[in-house]
């Protein structure tokens, strides 16, 4: 009986062991679905078997990941929707407001009474406007939904960068704002497209000269560091930044949520997306009212280039 007795003592201990390492086995398996999951395969599938005593936790996180995954294709889809039919409107806005500031320009060559001119003129700056923000809209737009052509070519980020700041030098003077630029002579090549860059340092100098403090200093500069060319522009709000720096980025968001300002809420977000299909990074970060809005490329070869005009 005692030698009995210890073999089925001994079977059961055995048994235990084999139906613990099966449980711990299926645990990993879900566990691995779930590290999948998280990092953003939706596909990742459990195959516990129906005899596991986890098999109805496995089917459930196998309902789950339908779920979600149905949710994620819905609103994916919704979104989708959403960028084409304002990139669509947007589109059909352009032809009927270019006639429109052509006549206004033919009606600026007639002889019109002091108040008609006004009136006119009046007009001119709200449809060269509204011109600004359907093309903002249509851009971001595009860029969102990845339909945007590029021209990548080397280029020289702070030659780019002196230029833009040239042709926007009558915009800078009316914003009665102080510039402290630094920009080495030293070229930094980096792979991107030229127009897209542009605008995108275009926007960056625009918002500083709408969402500053008056008469505050705005610090721009350009170093290169760890095989990156990083452009960083710095500024006082005017008001108060209630808004993490990423949430700034997004479309539509303005830091003057009381809209006192004619910006369209679409610069850093065209800034980003820019940035981004060009292959860096654009991050804004905020401490307090400072705003700091920094471009980051990789440089060509990894170091900035020495000994060119």
């Amino acid at each position: 009986v005692p030698f009995v007795s210890v073999v089925g003592v001994i079977g059961a201990v055995w048994w235990y062991i084999l139906s613990l390492k099966r449980d711990l086995r299926d645990w990993n398996l879900l566990m691995d679905q779930i590290t999948e999951m998280y990092g953003g395969n939706l596909d990742a599938v459990n195959h516990v078997p129906p005899t596991s005593n986890l098999y109805d936790c496995a089917m459930q996180l196998n309902m789950i990941r339908t779920g979600v995954q149905k949710a994620v294709e819905e609103g994916t889809k919704a979104d989708r929707t959403k960028i084409e039919l304002i990139t669509n409107v947007s589109h059909d806005i352009k032809t009927p407001l270019t006639s429109v500031i052509s006549y206004v320009e033919l009606l600026k060559k007639e002889e019109l009474s002091p108040a008609a001119r006004d009136y006119v003129d009046i007009l001119s700056q709200k449809t060269q406007r509204l011109s600004v923000i359907v093309q903002d809209v249509f851009d971001v737009s595009k860029a969102a939904t990845g339909n945007i052509s590029l021209n990548l070519d080397d280029l020289d980020i702070g030659r780019l960068l002196k230029q833009t700041f040239v042709e926007m030098e009558e915009v800078i003077e009316h914003s009665k704002l102080q510039f402290r630029v630094d920009i080495p002579d030293t070229p930094m090549l980096v792979h991107a497209d030229g127009q897209r860059l542009y605008r995108v340092f275009q926007n960056l100098i625009r918002n500083c000269t709408q969402y500053s403090l008056e008469g505050s200093r705005v610090y721009v500069s350009l170093v290169a560091q760890s095989g990156l060319a990083s452009a960083s522009i710095r500024n006082v709000s005017k008001t108060e930044i209630t808004m993490k720096g990423e949430d700034l980025t997004a479309r539509f968001v303005r830091g003057d949520q009381n809209r006192t300002t004619e910006g369209s809420g679409l610069g850093l977000s065209i800034a980003k997306s820019f940035t981004e299909a060009c292959g860096g990074r654009f991050f804004v970060r905020t401490d307090g009212d400072l705003f700091v809005a920094t471009v980051q490329f990789p440089l060509v070869g990894g170091e900035t280039i020495k000994g060119m005009a």
